[in-house]
């Protein structure tokens, strides 16, 4: 086996996953709670561990219940990053209309038709044809379609590298710290 046979069998493409909550109605009931929490901490301890009230622990519990409910109505999408070759014949079947060079000679895709193809393309937990995807997009907020489609670029065209979780960082200090 040659080198580059040895480095071909290593290679896997970059994958990112993103979640999305598709009850984002709940969102403004979060808010809602967050708020009322808020002001029943301001109020007079109970003698509660936590420093607030009865009522605030109650608010914090439906809080919790809450999140979870939309833990429930979330979906995690992973996209796989696109081989050079898969990704340039992608943007070559999206070229940008007379009007987007008239604005930006220097573009490069139609960016109205690009992105949905590239989630379709890259997206594998959730198979999906390029209509399917145009369906999809155009139920979701421009938010919630930035999220996939960012997910979709960054495998493909942004860099990855080995990425530094300071939460496990600051876990494994307090470990240390613990057991001593």
């Amino acid at each position: 086996m040659s080198a580059v046979d040895d480095l071909k069998a290593k290679v896997r493409r970059p994958e990112k996953t993103v979640s999305l909550c598709l009850a984002g109605d709940l969102q403004a009931e979060f808010e809602d709670l967050e708020r009322e929490l808020a002001a029943a901490r301001d109020q007079p301890s109970s003698g509660t561990l936590a420093g607030g009230s009865a009522e605030a622990a109650e608010i914090a519990r439906r809080i919790q219940a809450l999140q979870a409910e939309m833990r429930e109505h979330s979906e995690v999408f992973k996209f796989r990053g696109l081989t050079r070759r898969e990704h340039s014949d992608l943007v070559a079947r999206h070229p940008p209309t007379e009007e987007q060079l008239e604005q930006s000679p220097n573009v490069d895709v139609n960016w109205e038709t690009y992105g949905v193809a590239l989630i379709a393309a890259c997206c594998v937990s959730h198979p999906m044809t390029e209509a399917e995807a145009g369906e999809l997009v155009d139920i979701l907020t421009t938010a919630q379609y930035s999220a996939l489609y960012q997910a979709a670029s960054a495998v493909n065209i942004l860099g990855l590298d080995i990425p530094n979780s300071f939460t496990a960082s600051a876990v494994l200090q307090g470990s240390k710290r613990n057991s001593k």
